[in-house]
């Protein structure tokens, strides 16, 4: 007699029985490709990469800001008298 199997057929790509391994390995929450911070660890990587990059967005807009008041001095500037 044959054992009765009841997960889906195996597959050479990712199909139903790879994806239930994939989600039994893993931990359970919204979705298999949420963000989920499992330890303090993973709390502290995500603010500090958050915040490296508020930081690179608030350089570049202060850098932006910095050009356009410099292109407006060098205008003034260069007006004759």
């Amino acid at each position: 007699m044959a054992a009765i199997e009841s997960s889906p057929q195996s597959t050479f790509g990712f199909g139903p029985r790879e994806d239930a391994d994939a989600s039994r390995q893993s931990q359970h929450s919204v979705s298999n490709d949420a963000p989920t911070d499992v330890n303090f660890n993973a709390i502290v990587a995500r603010s500090q990469a958050l915040t490296v990059n508020l930081l690179g967005k608030n350089f570049e807009a202060n850098a932006d800001r910095r050009n356009k008041l410099f292109d407006q001095f060098a205008a003034a500037m260069a007006k004759p008298a």
